[in-house]
C-alpha cells in the first residue's frame, strides 16, 4: 500500500448495500475492489462446493480456527498491497478484522439497513446458492450468527455510516458526499 492510495472499508449487515457501494465506487471512480469471500468463494469453488452464504461462514470460521483469526485479512492485505489503484475499497469487514483494515489507513463505512428492508432484497436476489431459500425469522436468526453478530458494534467505531433505505441515487450521493470529504482531509 502506498501514501497515495485511498483505502475505503466497508462494513454491514447482509444486504445492508455495501456491494452496491463497492461496484459504485469501481465503475464511478476506478476502485479496486477487495472482498473477503473472493477468498472463500475461489476456495468453496476448487471444492467444488456450492457458493451460498452458510458456506462462507462455515469455510471462514475453519480457516480462522485452524489458521489463525487473521488468515483472511493477511491475504486480503497481501493483495492490496500488490495493487497499483489509488482507490481501494475492502468489503466485507466482519470480528477482528477491522482493526486491522484501520491499520492500513483505511476509512471505514458502516452500510446498514433495518432488518425488514434487507430481507426484502434478500429475496429478489439470487448471487448465492442459497438466496431467497429463508423466511424473515430464518434471515433474522443468521444475523445472530458469529460472523454477524458483531456488525452493530463494528459499525458504531466506523468512520461513516450510511443508512441505505433510500433509492441509489440517494445511495451514491452519499458515496460520493464521504469521498469528497475524505478527499478534503487529506489536503
Amino acid at each position: 500500500m502506498s501514501d497515495k492510495q485511498l483505502i475505503i472499508g466497508l462494513v454491514g449487515e447482509k444486504l445492508a448495500g455495501k456491494d452496491t457501494v463497492a461496484e459504485y465506487l469501481v465503475s464511478k471512480h476506478g476502485a479496486a475492489h477487495f472482498r473477503f469471500t473472493h477468498i472463500l468463494d475461489a476456495v468453496l469453488e476448487e471444492l467444488d462446493m456450492p457458493i451460498s452464504r452458510t458456506n462462507e461462514i462455515t469455510l471462514g470460521l475453519s480457516l480462522r480456527k485452524v489458521f489463525g483469526q487473521h488468515v483472511l485479512v493477511n491475504a486480503l492485505e497481501d493483495r492490496v498491497r500488490k495493487s497499483w489503484a489509488t482507490l481501494i475499497v475492502v468489503n466485507g469487514i466482519r470480528m477482528d478484522e477491522l482493526e486491522v483494515v484501520k491499520s492500513w489507513g483505511a476509512h471505514i463505512i458502516y452500510v446498514t439497513a433495518p432488518v425488514e428492508v434487507r430481507f426484502e432484497r434478500y429475496t429478489k436476489r439470487h448471487e448465492k446458492a442459497d438466496d431467497g431459500a429463508m423466511d424473515l425469522e430464518s434471515f433474522k436468526k443468521q444475523d445472530q450468527g458469529p460472523t454477524e453478530l458483531d456488525i452493530p458494534e463494528l459499525g458504531k467505531q466506523a468512520d461513516y455510516k450510511i443508512e441505505n433505505v433510500g433509492n441509489y441515487d440517494e445511495l451514491y450521493a452519499s458515496v460520493d458526499k464521504i469521498l469528497n470529504t475524505i478527499k478534503q482531509g487529506q489536503k
